[in-house]
């Protein structure tokens, strides 16, 4: 059913409707209980549902999973993100195919952005270049048959530079080109929303205006992303937040409030429809739905439900072929029953990119994936144009010390906690290794500290030493024997972008001492390929296109093999069983690795082809490895940096 029809139904019983975004999860364990929630979320009678699309189709295979289960499993009205940006007609002939097979018919059609930071960046397909392209294709080659979304800007795109008419008569053409309803970019000036729906509505656009409501689940989120977007912040949330911005509680808890409140203002003045932001979160939504009054309480629920003789699960069946389409495997999905609401908010506390694999929030909560997070020209401006690895070992020393704001792997300056690390993480980089992740060992502090704290008020929290640095080719076999050699309470992964893993995790001390005899026989035949001159300057490569080094061989892991844990951060809270926000396992580290190699090609993009700098990134990115460390004595603050640094 077209998501028109269904506002219309809403509007002709004088009803308010509410739609959720989710987006797909980096790792299968987390797609498959992303399934498990939004089947349970299902009871909360959203309108529709929407799942997001990764920048020049990153994630094509799980949004389109993602989407037909919605669809046909939950039985959820579907509408299907789509980006044009980098992305051929015949990606997208495939999208719109696989979206018609499994019943969908609603797609939101956007242009979405090239890849961050690529100043060089072209357009790869000149059918799309604007987002208008892709609804007037879409209805070249479909008809009537997909009710088309587009996205609204109420505070103007992050990339436009034209007022707000000008923005508005862009969205008008693109209605005007066959687009039937608009999603608004998320926003928190109520005032500021209202008077650019109703300057929309003057200059002739009539269709379902639903505004996004993102609601703040973390104050380090919150801050990413409204930088991201360019989001304006009013004076008064912004001090709201101060006070309570260590305790992940109490912003969660503001969070749901603010929601709720926006949403009783839009109503107030005659706004109808809200489209949450879940970011796959599922208290949270619930909590604001129920403080609008859209939803009985759960408590009220689960008493119900007690009463009740359950013979089967809240899913549809995914056995009968009548519901599922054949390119979907429901073996990969089993439905759990979790009629007390045990599971709403087991990853309430998501913590960075090492949060549960397994969760269905793990994953990029911005949709670009990959990204450098700054404009191009901030990020010549920060970065400027390094020539050697010693330019590379100075950016990372400076970060570390505060005098470069951020890095392309981080989203802002180190946390206060790295205080008690940063001489040491200095003397890192200054070494060559250079550390994109790290956290101090912590035993026991109070989970208000202001350096290490977390969680609720009243509880303590606890930490692993760990780093995560790149190590160059020459370095990584004798750095591999040494954290297998130093210490029983080390633990580590080490990945290069080609694939190749070694980790002293796997139980097979033979075959592991095998892998370092294959590595120092490659990085040594390797040394004398690799010229360093007496500034540290690194000879590059003569063609962007050929690594300089090469892992020898492919050993990438299924993300559902049984394999175990290592939670480094946990907390006790009062009332509460213990919460592990931050666990390093072999699947998290892989899609971690991933990311961490694009970023080195995001920041290569910034430069023209065949430039110094250029060629110098592209070659670190191919030759050296990404490695995290662990010192699982958590009562040691010394034993990894000893070993390291």
């Amino acid at each position: 059913m077209k998501i028109v029809d269904k506002i219309a139904e809403k509007a002709a019983e004088n009803k308010p409707f509410y739609s959720f975004e989710y987006f797909p999860p980096k790792t299968s364990q987390g797609l498959s209980n992303l399934f498990d929630r939004i089947g349970r979320m299902q009871t909360l009678s959203p309108t529709f549902v929407t799942c997001t699309w990764g920048a020049g189709g990153s994630t094509f295979e799980k949004t389109t999973e993602l989407s037909a289960v919605a669809q046909t499993v939950h039985g959820l009205e579907t509408c299907m993100h789509l980006t044009c940006t980098n992305m051929d007609r015949g990606k997208v002939d495939d999208a719109l195919a696989e979206a018609k097979r499994a019943g969908i018919q609603n797609i939101l059609a956007l242009r979405g952005d090239p890849p961050r930071g690529q100043e060089y960046w072209t357009h790869v397909d000149d059918t799309f270049v604007h987002a208008i392209d892709l609804v007037r294709y879409i209805r070249q080659q479909y008809g009537d048959y997909f009710c088309i979304g587009v996205a609204g800007y109420p505070e103007g795109h992050m990339d436009s530079t034209d007022a707000d008419s000008v923005e508005i008569k862009y969205l008008k053409e693109k209605i005007d080109a066959g687009a039937d309803f608009v999603i608004t970019q998320l926003f928190y000036d109520v005032d500021g929303f209202l008077a650019w729906e109703k300057q929309c509505r003057s200059m002739g656009i009539v269709c379902p205006i639903i505004p996004g409501i993102m609601p703040i689940q973390s104050f380090n989120g919150f801050r990413r992303i409204t930088n991201l977007a360019k989001i304006r912040v009013p004076a008064t949330l912004t001090e709201s937040l101060k006070p309570i911005k260590n305790d992940d509680q109490k912003v969660k808890d503001f969070g749901v409030q603010l929601a709720a409140d926006t949403i009783q203002r839009l109503l107030a003045a005659g706004i109808t429809g809200f489209h949450i932001c879940t970011l796959n979160l599922e208290k949270s939504v619930r909590l604001i739905l129920e403080r609008v009054g859209f939803v009985i309480p759960a408590t009220v629920a689960r008493k119900q439900q007690q009463h009740q003789i359950i013979n089967e699960p809240v899913h549809k069946d995914t056995s009968r072929r009548d519901s599922v389409d054949a390119n979907i495997n429901p073996m990969i999905w089993k439905p759990t029953d979790d009629h007390l609401g045990r599971s709403e908010s087991w990853d309430d506390f998501p913590n960075g990119r090492w949060g549960d694999a397994r969760s269905p929030a793990f994953g990029d909560l911005d949709g670009y994936g990959a990204s450098l997070k700054v404009e191009p020209r901030k990020a010549l401006e920060l970065w400027g144009r390094p020539k050697n690895v010693e330019d590379i070992s100075q950016l990372f020393v400076k970060f570390i010390q505060g005098t470069v704001p951020l890095l392309p792997w981080s989203e802002g300056s180190p946390l206060p906690e790295t205080e008690a690390i940063q001489a040491r993480l200095v003397t890192c980089n200054q070494h060559g290794l250079w550390t994109v992740g790290s956290q101090p060992a912590v035993d026991g502090k109070p989970s208000t500290d202001p350096l290490v704290g977390w969680g609720p008020r009243g509880g303590y929290v606890y930490q692993k030493a760990f780093i995560e640095l790149f190590v160059g080719p020459n370095e990584v076999a004798a750095l591999v024997e040494k954290l297998r050699t130093s210490s029983p309470w080390i633990t580590f992964f080490a990945a290069s972008r080609d694939g190749e893993v070694v980790t002293n995790q796997t139980g097979d001390v033979l075959e592991e001492q095998r892998k370092i005899a294959e590595l120092k026989k490659i990085c040594g035949k390797k040394q004398d390929e690799i010229k360093t001159d007496d500034s540290s300057s690194m000879t590059t490569t003569t063609s962007d296109e050929t690594p300089a080094c090469e892992a020898p061989s492919t050993n990438k892991l299924d993300d559902e093999e049984v394999e175990d844990s290592n939670a480094v951060t946990w907390g006790v809270f009062p009332g509460k069983e213990i919460i592990q926000p931050t666990v390093i396992e072999r699947v998290s580290f892989l899609a971690w690795r991933d990311e961490a190699f694009d970023i080195w090609r995001e920041w290569e993009h910034l430069y023209p082809k065949g430039s110094e700098s250029r060629k110098l990134l592209h070659q670190i990115g191919h030759d050296y490895w990404l490695f995290n460390i662990v010192n699982n004595d958590f009562r040691d603050p010394e034993g990894l940096w000893d070993i390291v640094a």
